[in-house]
């Protein structure tokens, strides 16, 4: 693929689809076969049965989870095809990523798979909305849960009125009872959740008068008020959404990370990588700097932050933490009877026996268990398992695709194995938001002639200052003193040239009033280019769109995907 060519469409309904949709079999094909030379073992079993193990696993998962959404589907046995993406109210672009899964898996023989990152942190808890004023648009951000914005989004519960007692999906596919539980402290409240649909509408409703936020706000508190065991936040809004996709006839497959998370295979790929963490840094910063050279990268934190090493102890790339604290980066150190796991840098220390057959992996979960610890992948930890593991065919959105040009390098690094095909999907969706009057000036020659106004002050002056006798002597005097500047020597240049400022400060005053005009005039363009940005922009909340216009999109992605064939 032709990362050059990974930008947001700029028209309005356009989409981005990397490779096109006729070259999807092809890559799931060469995937297998890529699949099937890869020797590299995690806890002594090969790649190939821990992907078949995690296939029904995942199955079985996706089947309780949408239950607990009052859906019942049976999907054909088969591998996944696989996309992803936090549980926020996202913009269309993202969401075109579901309507590809949903489009193409049934015809390439594959089951649509949606991974819910709720282990993420979300940005803030609201979303921005467009607002009128006397001057034309703004914005304004209108939160949707009042609870501390610095944890996971799997911590934040929605449970009003009752015990937060959320259990495992893995808990639930083997019929365990809940855990009692304290009431959570990251509670959103029921009056803010209840009337977000209703502030938003008060903020913008006469701009977005046919907005699904509304309908889709009721279908995320009845899941509220219903589940139980009660719904994490992620859970809530990710399940209105999915209900929201049976309009248009898609069914996927969805899961959440923290689910997928507490999996042994997932568990077998942790501790393979801790195993060799110390070689695992060093290759992957060596590998980052490379990265970062040949692509002119000048930041410190893309495509992802360098690994840390300091006293023995090595900074790996996962999550972890207990219930309801901030996530820290998990570091890990060998002792010579096992391992030691630090929460960040100089959190809580937990001894563990080291880790490299598939039979000490209960061990080690029963210790996790015990701390009350949770280990969670980064983002290239998460797809990179994925990709390995679970999916026959990853669908990334633009910036995924950017950084995992990165995993790739990696993967053929750390353990040669040659990196599977992704594919890459994104939108443009436009609010009908007013468009302002574009002026009819031109920013540089404004720029040009306020710089005149302070340099050159006769080229801006009035017609009825350039007739006053003083003004037309001042302007010839000038002329003269330009000519005389070529031919003059090194010791007589300085003489014009205090010569030629006296003019100018002499000049200057009278164009005071046509430089505040000029200045009005740039402040105008900035204020409709400001306009424009607004009405053009893509990252808009879905929420927000019509109905009609969201159908729009799926029928154009449903056009794009029409050339495959099914089997």
């Amino acid at each position: 693929m032709n990362a050059a060519r990974w930008h947001a469409p700029q028209e309005d309904g356009g989409t981005l689809i990397e490779p096109p949709p006729s070259n999807w079999p092809e890559c799931v094909k060469t995937n297998a076969e890529c699949f099937r030379t890869i020797e590299t073992r995690f806890c002594g079993i090969s790649l190939a049965d821990w992907r078949s193990e995690l296939r029904t696993l995942v199955a079985q998962l996706a089947s309780v989870q949408l239950q607990r959404w009052g859906e019942n589907v049976r999907w054909p046995e088969g591998g996944f095809l696989v996309t992803g993406h936090q549980p926020e109210l996202f913009h269309p672009g993202v969401w075109a990523k579901c309507f590809a899964l949903a489009e193409a898996a049934p015809k390439i023989g594959l089951v649509p798979l949606n991974l819910i990152a709720d282990h993420d942190q979300p940005k803030p808890l609201a979303i921005r909305v467009p607002v009128r004023n006397e001057r034309g648009l703004t914005t304004e951000w209108v939160p949707f849960c009042d609870a501390s914005p610095a944890l996971a989004w799997e911590e934040y519960a929605v449970s009003w009125g009752q015990e937060y007692s959320l259990p495992t999906l893995q808990a639930q596919l083997q019929s365990s009872p809940p855990i009692p539980t304290q009431s959570a402290p990251n509670l959103c409240s029921e009056e803010r959740f209840q009337n977000f649909p209703k502030q938003v509408v008060r903020i913008c409703g006469d701009l977005l008068p046919e907005m699904i936020l509304p309908d889709f706000w009721s279908l995320a508190m009845e899941l509220a008020a219903r589940l139980n065991p009660p719904a994490c936040l992620a859970e809530t809004l990710s399940g209105a959404r999915r209900l929201w996709e049976q309009r248009w006839g898609y069914h996927n497959a969805e899961l959440r990370v923290s689910a997928l998370s507490d999996t042994e295979p997932f568990h077998a790929f942790v501790v393979t990588l801790l195993d060799q963490l110390p070689s695992f840094v060093q290759q992957h910063n060596a590998e980052l700097y490379a990265f970062r050279r040949e692509n002119r990268l000048r930041s410190r934190t893309h495509p992802v932050p360098p690994l840390r090493s300091a006293e023995g102890w090595c900074e790996s790339p996962f999550w972890a933490w207990t219930r309801g604290q901030p996530r820290r980066p998990l570091w890990w150190s060998a002792r010579n009877d096992g391992w030691q796991l630090r929460l960040g840098e100089a959190g809580p220390i937990l001894h563990v026996r080291a880790v490299r057959r598939r039979e000490d992996l209960s061990v080690w979960r029963q210790a996790l268990q015990q701390a009350g610890w949770k280990i969670r992948p980064r983002a290239l930890t998460l797809t990179l398992f994925v990709r390995l593991f679970l999916a026959e065919l990853f669908v990334h959105g633009i910036g995924g695709a950017i950084y995992d040009r990165f995993t790739d390098r990696l993967l053929w690094r750390v353990w040669g194995i040659k990196p599977p095909h992704y594919t890459v999907v994104s939108a443009t969706l436009r609010l009908p938001l007013p468009r302002p009057a574009v002026p009819s000036w031109n920013r540089a020659e404004l720029l040009q002639r306020v710089r005149d106004c302070q340099f050159n002050p006769d080229r801006v002056l009035p017609p009825q200052a350039l007739a006053l006798p003083q003004v037309q002597s001042l302007v010839a005097r000038k002329r003269a003193l330009l000519q005389q500047w070529a031919e003059a020597s090194r010791e007589q240049r300085p003489v014009l040239h205090r010569q030629l400022a006296e003019i100018r400060e002499a000049l200057r005053p009278m164009t005071r009033q046509v430089e505040a005009e000029l200045r009005q005039r740039l402040n105008m363009l900035a204020h409709y280019q400001a306009q424009s940005a607004l009405v053009t922009a893509r990252d808009w909340a879905f929420v927000l769109y019509s109905d009609s216009a969201l159908t729009h999109l799926v029928e154009i992605v449903r056009q794009k995907f029409s050339v495959l064939r099914g089997v």
